[in-house]
């Protein structure tokens, strides 16, 4: 799925609202009604959608009643600092083999499931560490953004001291986020090609970009310099 289309199935409050209720357990149309406060005609619209859109899913029980649980395992996530902009969607897909090697042999669960309490305390616990790991990895992931941001800071005063005029300050900026062709670079900047060419090569020629052939096409990127780490 475009993560585009999920943000703005997820932009109506009402469907966050089922997808949060329906994390907690599979629900009936009625139920989801009562739960939200919203008339059935208009759930029944919101669970189309997103059943639609591949997030949810709906079996059939045995009084032939229809209810609905998520169907998808996914990862959404969204960041915005005064340079970056990136929406990423992730499939988690779950590794039943992979799962079977973390967890303990047949014969083990057999005995442990026969232990049931002893066997979800240690279910429990493994989850704790999970959450522990969760929570350190979303420290990690702010303290990169920050540190992310604060060295494009510096960069942004050093391209004002090295470069020659506003257009060259823009190029500079772009190759800084990520190689690219001289059609993008035009297009992001709304500039005439020969002028941004011209540019790019007298940045070539004071050695601070460079490009590479790739499928017949010049992307530009800048010169990478080799940093001596001293023992």
């Amino acid at each position: 799925m475009d993560p585009a289309t999920l943000l703005d199935i997820l932009g109506n409050e009402n469907r966050r609202k089922i997808i949060q209720l329906l994390a907690s357990r599979p629900c009936y149309v009625s139920e989801i009604s009562g739960r939200l406060g919203v008339g059935p005609k208009a759930i029944i619209s919101h669970l189309n959608l997103l059943e639609q859109a591949g997030l949810i899913e709906c079996s059939v029980d045995e009084q032939r009643r229809k209810y609905f649980n998520i169907a998808n395992n996914m990862r959404l996530e969204v960041s915005v600092s005064p340079y970056t902009y990136n929406v990423i969607l992730y499939d988690i897909a779950l590794d039943k083999e992979k799962k079977v090697e973390h967890s303990v042999t047949e014969n083990q669960e057999t005995a442990a499931r026969e232990r049931s309490s002893s066997f979800f305390l240690k279910l429990s616990s493994r989850l704790q560490k999970l959450k522990i790991r969760q929570e350190e990895l979303v420290q990690m992931q702010q303290q990169l953004q920050a540190e992310y941001t604060e060295l494009m800071d510096c960069c942004l005063e050093s391209i004002e001291e090295v470069a020659k005029n506003p257009i060259e300050c823009e190029l500079l900026f772009e190759l800084l986020k990520s190689e690219t062709t001289l059609a993008v670079l035009c297009y992001n900047l709304r500039l005439h090609p020969s002028i941004v060419n011209d540019n790019l090569i007298d940045l070539a020629e004071r050695g601070f970009v460079e490009y590479s052939i790739k499928n017949n096409q010049h992307y530009w990127k800048l010169c990478e310099m080799e940093l001596k780490i001293d023992d």
